[in-house]
């Protein structure tokens, strides 16, 4: 995405009351706003009406202009009582997907909030997890009091609306049951009230949704027409004559995804078997516990969290660049959503082992300095997402000397990866059943096709069977025969177990380097990683070791606490990773590698997608894999990304995305560079 984010600029009166300096124009009417709010989006849509007679367990709502997110606490209060109201109702999940190309700064936002004191149980928390001004799509989940197991999902779109909705997944049916046309008023805002916009509004909305907006516009009515909206003026709340109400009729199957990064979904999912035992299985166990489906867990070791996944202390920060590509937009949005899910763990003394103390990344060179500096002065990331600080300033923040200036992330800080992985499989057995099967090494894994059933060989056990597979088996991803010619590669990594001393013991935030320092958990602080390709056993190096500390040790100058670490004391923690080409984690379905080549071997003529095939994969067999050393920033949010494919519901991040996180996309560029992908 091109377009860097404003924040909104506002006046405010005595109410107080926000008012838009960009477009001189309110946010709300005053005095009756949730009278009216609710008369014009919730009526008019006949939601509670909509909401009963639905037959899917998720609803989705789309809104043009998120404002101070007042329709949206509106939304929330109103699907709490209709949930206390039906207690046995299908419907479980409500999608609220958001637009905002000037959003509030987070002060603002809790200032406008003030208001609605009735809203205040959901204006905490969406202020709680409030996003930074980074482009893109942002996830935010919203507890109700009425039960654990019913939820509301915010995807909150950072941007221009024409750049940004047209990135919305959508499938040929499309995913919007109904509209909240909500932006400044016509007169003021004419970009929001365009025919593009309608017509893009149109692609992704399903049939027979619903629309209501305040306005009567005429060439509004003459464009949604032409979208193919049902217009009907209908009277307006109060004083007010009019405002418009609407139904579509769909009369296209156009998807948003490619033909060649075509995500099947699951039906009518209910069970799903998953190998893996690491952070991305209890992820992916978390987000489909959320969803009510079961899950039986093929772990090969007697306990979780053994392998890669089972360090002391691991960093927790997001990996950007000045171009903001799509490494850069993937990890600081896992960054963000992870931290959302994270923080109401720590606080209810789930998670014990985790603290967001901040994490500086040195500029220990010219080289990083001027890469660092590029990152600040590109204008995508706001100071409360990073900031610079010099080497005073750095020295201040982490508590000890530093000779260098940094990056500092004041929303990072460190993780236990081990005890992640527990609390997330503990908190998923709250919400569904999930069965654990320890000592359960798989030696492969064949499909029945009479059965369309999975069959999955275990060593010295008998075989098992399932209908959905999913492998989140880490380091061992590619030991199949459905996924050996994925573009993967293993790396070893050394952790050392650093005892602290009066030397250390001030370090309070997380130091990155060429590696990483973590500050004191129980008197030691953990110093990593090597990085070694080729290497797969599991034995502690004392060369290793060695390595780490005098990297730390030549990235800060020497510095006097660096140069205090005991040298000679071996301890640690190797793991092996997996990581792709391109460090982009796969997600999604495990691609067929013949079929692909017959089916796209003249990609290269570059004809459009609809003359191809969707992509060949294996039935109802998935994969979340190549998290490489970035499992505890990226692991939350893929499990969303597969989640919502295997429910067919809204997706997390943006559909080019989408499509650089999918397993079968370095086939795809060999195939468009005329290359061939099998021998």
């Amino acid at each position: 995405m091109s377009y860097k984010i404003k924040p909104a600029t506002l006046s405010w009166n005595q109410a107080p009351e926000p008012y838009s300096e960009l477009f001189d124009d309110v946010y709300f009417s005053s005095g009756d706003e949730l009278e009216e709010l609710q008369y014009v989006f919730i009526k008019q849509n006949q939601l509670l009406s909509r909401w009963k007679h639905c037959t899917s367990k998720h609803y989705v709502i789309g809104e043009t202009s998120f404002g101070s997110g007042l329709n949206f606490l509106i939304l929330c209060q109103t699907f709490e009582q209709f949930i206390k109201e039906n207690p046995g109702h299908c419907l479980k999940r409500l999608y609220f997907i958001s637009f905002e190309r000037y959003p509030l700064t987070a002060p603002d936002l809790i200032n406008a909030h003030q208001r609605w004191p009735q809203l205040s149980a959901y204006a905490t928390q969406l202020q709680q997890a409030y996003p930074p001004a980074v482009p893109g799509c942002h996830r935010l989940d919203v507890s109700l009091t009425t039960s654990i197991k019913h939820h509301i999902i915010l995807d909150l779109w950072f941007g221009n609306i024409k750049e940004t909705l047209p990135q919305v997944h959508s499938g040929p049916d499309g995913i919007i049951d109904s509209w909240m046309l909500d932006a400044f008023a016509p007169i003021k805002n004419s970009d929001m009230w365009c025919q593009q916009l309608y017509h893009d509004i149109a692609t992704i909305t399903k049939n027979n949704a619903s629309l209501a907006t305040f306005t009567t516009a005429d060439h509004v009515q003459r464009g949604l027409q032409q979208a193919g909206f049902a217009i009907t003026k209908v009277k307006d709340f109060g004083i007010k004559r009019e405002m418009l109400t609407a139904s579509f009729k769909r009369t296209n199957k156009q998807s948003s995804t490619p033909s060649w990064y075509y995500r099947p979904h699951a039906e009518k999912i209910k069970e799903v078997t998953i190998i893996g035992g690491g952070i991305a299985s209890a992820a992916l166990t978390f987000a489909l516990a959320k969803r009510g489906i079961k899950v039986n867990l093929l772990c090969q070791d007697p306990q979780l969290a053994m392998a890669a996944s089972g360090n002391v202390q691991g960093g927790f920060y997001p990996l950007i660049n000045s171009q903001h590509d799509y490494l850069s937009q993937f990890y600081s949005q896992a960054f963000s959503y992870a931290r959302q899910v994270i923080q109401p763990l720590m606080t209810t003394k789930k998670l014990v082992n985790a603290k967001f103390c901040g994490a500086l990344l040195l500029s220990y060179n010219d080289k990083l300095a001027s890469r660092h500096q590029q990152i600040v002065s590109s204008g995508w990331f706001p100071d409360n997402f990073v900031q610079p600080l010099d080497a005073q300033q750095a020295s201040t923040t982490a508590g000890i000397k530093l000779s260098h200036s940094a990056l500092y992330f004041p929303s990072a800080g460190w993780l236990s990866p081990n005890q992640l992985t527990k609390v997330l499989i503990e908190q998923a057995q709250l919400l569904t059943t999930v069965n654990i099967y320890y000592d359960h090494q798989v030696h492969d894994i064949e499909y029945q096709a009479p059965a369309q059933r999975w069959q999955v060989n275990l060593v010295n056990r008998q075989p098992l069977t399932c209908r959905y597979l999913i492998l989140a088996n880490g380091h061992q991803l590619d030991k199949f025969q459905q996924t050996k010619d994925l573009s993967l590669y293993q790396t070893s990594g050394q952790v050392s177990h650093i005892e602290s001393n009066n030397a250390l013991k001030p370090l309070r935030t997380l130091l990155c380097y060429k590696g990483y320092l973590t500050p004191a958990l129980q008197q030691q602080h953990c110093l990593g990683a090597s990085f070694e390709r080729g290497k797969n056993h599991l034995k502690l190096s004392q060369a290793e070791h060695i390595s780490n500390i005098e990297k730390l040790q030549q990235c800060v100058e020497h510095e006097t606490w660096s140069m205090a670490i005991d040298r000679d004391a071996l301890a640690g923690k190797v793991g092996i990773r997996m990581s792709a080409k391109d460090h982009l984690p796969m997600v999604g379905s495990v691609p067929d590698v013949k079929l692909t080549q017959s089916l796209y071997h003249d990609l290269a003529r570059g004809k459009p997608a609809k003359q191809y095939y969707n992509a060949p994969v294996h039935h109802n067999l998935f994969m979340i894999g190549a998290l490489g050393s970035r499992g505890l920033c990226s692991a939350l949010l893929l499990g969303e990304v597969l989640s919502a494919q295997l429910c067919n519901e809204p997706q997390p991040v943006a559909q080019t995305l989408l499509n650089q996180l999918n397993p079968n996309r370095y086939w795809i560029k060999q195939l468009k560079s005329g290359n061939s992908i099998v021998s």
